[in-house]
């Protein structure tokens, strides 16, 4: 069969005219992404949170009897629970623990100082990235890692708790869930 020069270009393009062109990938419109809304008082919602003396003794239960003692008072002396939880959010973040003292930060990592009720001294950086806030205790020796984590309900969050010192072979880690009151 011979074709005509002239339809030769016509048959070649046919198979590309019958494939279906693909919808351009929408991406997300950073002006109409919900804001996070981490304003308010929260409480703790202890059925889904963990007991953090037992996460404590689970963590130091293969130690030798001294050093048990020792990581177990270092732990619960660092690693408090709290009912509540208070957020103020605007530029800078302030954030209050139970009755412990605000601890003030901007949101952009800057470092500030912040004493605890027991005045032990630390140094204090705060980032967000959506629904995820991460504030950095940095104190005498270890670090408390403050992962909050906003739920997509907006009325739930969690906070993982870090525990690091450079001596503890393991990090101790905790969590804790809060709901939002009113």
């Amino acid at each position: 069969m011979r074709i005509l020069p002239f339809l030769l270009p016509c048959l070649l393009a046919l198979p590309a005219a019958a494939q279906k062109t693909k919808a351009p990938v929408k991406t997300a419109d950073p002006s109409k992404e919900s804001k996070i809304d981490w304003d308010g008082e929260w409480t703790l919602h202890a059925s889904q949170s963990d007991k953090i003396d037992e996460q404590i003794e689970a963590h130091v239960k293969d130690l030798n009897f001294a050093m048990k003692l020792f990581w177990k008072k270092k732990l619960q002396s660092a690693c408090r629970g709290f009912n509540k939880l208070d957020i103020l959010a605007g530029d800078s973040f302030t954030v209050t623990l139970g009755k412990e003292r605000p601890v003030d930060t901007p949101a952009d990592g800057t470092e500030s100082d912040w004493k605890r009720s027991d005045d032990a001294v630390f140094k204090a950086t705060l980032t967000k990235d959506g629904p995820t806030m991460i504030q950095t205790l940095v104190g005498d020796g270890y670090t408390l890692k403050h992962v909050y984590s906003m739920r997509k309900d907006g009325h739930t969050l969690a906070l993982q708790v870090t525990y690091t010192h450079p001596k503890l072979d393991n990090p101790f880690s905790y969590k804790l869930v809060f709901k939002r009151d009113g």
